[in-house]
């Protein structure tokens, strides 16, 4: 879907290289894409007749098991970060497919199966290192550049480029957890059940729904990760099992990096995407029957619907933390038009679009920045005290919007 033609790539090695990158752009006019995981659906990684800044080489993730800290560049993907520091049983919040970006869902928030226990991948953030649109490398943290380092926590690729990323690490060894596949005519009882679960979760249960494709046509699954003892994890999930009628139950001891990784063969490179999420109060009867009903009849056998549960010590930090709103919201719900053709994408676009437009008497009325495609505005992710302070920083650091090809804050 996304069929751009840009003057020039440049595969940076280091910092210099993306400085060097930031400074001719700047002096050129020529627009700057900059390309991280390069998971985004949006399209904001490449750019007609522009630089697209490739941080693909710059991949490295050290390690320091004593302190509890790791330091990752910002080409890395999760699959880099969690492959490095599980060597130390080690691990912090981060994607639910390990093929993102760690920079690109850092920047925007970032949340995944650790993060209900220990917070958003930016909440466990030390410092960020980001080359800023005159050219010079800032180190921001609580200490240095405090104002600087509050914005990149949520308000994206705005500032700068993210060229490293220094983590707090938690101890993980593994995780109780799989998928169990219902077929799709339990999906009432299994919605019902699902919520009772999440509503009742403690901070180290996650479980996730999702209306989606399978071999047998439609079906209902919850993914599940419990980052505690097996036993326990086994008792929580027991009144899923217990509804009986199961396709498919891979819920085990499994360790981190398998886990992380147990979604990718679901979202393959080369599909044709569309998204649009909304946060939720709650999950009320009302919210999961129109769910339910709209995934009746997708235009196309690929389209999802997935809820993701929030809470825990993601709703514990103060609104205004950090740049990243929406902590009191209880859910996140995605709607994903997929598609391999490409006679499904205007009528995947309206279905994406209806769907999310009968959510809303349900939602709270954002959205989750990195989930937000290329028509929306960056306003919808934030209030209105916290679009205005993102707004300040984007004139102090970018007056002139160097960095706009992203979910753009205007300065």
């Amino acid at each position: 879907m996304i069929d751009k033609r840009p003057a020039a790539i440049v595969e940076a090695a280091g910092v210099a290289d993306v400085m060097a990158t930031v400074e001719f752009a700047r002096a050129s006019g020529l627009p700057l894409a900059v390309r991280g995981g390069g998971h985004n659906v949006a399209g904001n990684a490449v750019c007609h007749g522009g630089i697209v800044l490739d941080l693909g080489r710059m991949r490295s993730v050290h390690v320091d098991p004593a302190r509890r800290t790791a330091r990752v560049e910002g080409g890395a993907t999760w699959r880099d970060y969690d492959r490095e520091t599980q060597v130390h049983g080690l691990a912090s919040p981060g994607g639910l497919v390990s093929s993102t970006g760690v920079g690109g869902l850092t920047l925007g928030g970032g949340f995944g199966y650790l993060s209900r226990l220990h917070g958003l991948a930016s909440d466990n953030l030390v410092s960020v290192d980001v080359v800023t649109a005159d050219g010079r490398l800032l180190i921001s943290s609580a200490e240095d550049h405090a104002d600087l380092f509050w914005g990149v926590r949520g308000g994206g690729g705005n500032f700068g480029v993210a060229t490293s990323f220094k983590f707090r690490l938690h101890p993980v060894n593994g995780i109780y957890g799989g998928l169990i596949v219902f077929p799709a005519v339990m999906a009432w009882t299994v919605f019902e059940r699902y919520r009772d679960l999440a509503e009742s979760a403690p901070d180290a249960l996650t479980v996730y729904a999702a209306l989606v494709p399978s071999p047998a046509g439609r079906a209902i699954g919850i993914v599940v990760a419990y980052a505690g003892p097996e036993d326990e994890g086994r008792r929580l999930i027991q009144p899923l099992r217990d509804l009986g009628s199961v396709l498919l139950d891979t819920v085990a001891w499994t360790p981190y990096c398998q886990l992380q990784q147990q979604q990718d063969a679901a979202y393959p490179k080369g599909l044709r995407n569309y998204w649009k999420s909304a946060y939720l109060k709650e999950l009320s009867d009302e919210a999961l029957h129109t769910l339910i009903g709209a995934m009746t009849q997708p235009p196309s056998s690929l389209c999802q619907i997935i809820i993701e549960q929030f809470g825990g010590a993601v709703a514990r930090l103060p609104e205004d933390a950090t740049a990243f709103q929406h902590r009191a919201a209880k859910y996140n719900v995605m709607i994903l038009g997929l598609s391999a053709d490409a006679a499904d994408d205007v009528p995947n676009r309206a279905w994406v679009r209806q769907t999310w437009e009968r959510m809303q008497p349900f939602a709270t009325g954002g959205a989750y920045v990195n989930y937000l495609d290329a028509d929306e505005d960056a306003h919808r992710a934030y209030s209105g005290a916290t679009y205005q302070r993102l707004a300040a920083l984007k004139r102090k650091f970018d007056p002139e919007n160097l960095f706009h090809l992203n979910q753009n804050i205007m300065p």
